[in-house]
């Protein structure tokens, strides 16, 4: 995380247990970089996919699927990229593992 982000979340934690705030917002935060983390990491991939084990595809496949409901709950223009790129993530995946020998 960067530092700014760490900032915010130390801010609205003192905000939150000083009684200001209805909700605490650190687990959405939280939350909200993980999706990202899964996403990068899913997708880093990407270049080395015809060298990966069918297993690996697999995986990546079953990730990808696993990830897509948390993009849909995204703002609609982050969510419409995003899901995008996911998608091209998983359509690579799944020719790779189809192209492989059985």
């Amino acid at each position: 995380m960067t530092r700014t982000v760490v900032w915010i979340m130390i801010a609205a934690w003192l905000v939150c247990s000083a009684g200001l705030a209805p909700f605490p917002p650190i687990p959405i935060a939280a939350a909200q970089e993980n999706w990202k983390a899964e996403f990068e990491d899913i997708c880093a991939k990407t270049q080395d996919a015809m060298a990966l084990t069918k297993e690996e595809l697999r995986s990546l496949v079953d990730r990808c699927d696993r990830l897509r409901p948390r993009i849909e709950k995204l703002d609609e223009s982050a969510s419409k990229v995003y899901l995008k790129r996911l998608q091209m993530c998983r359509d690579l995946y799944v020719f790779s593992l189809e192209s492989k020998a059985p």
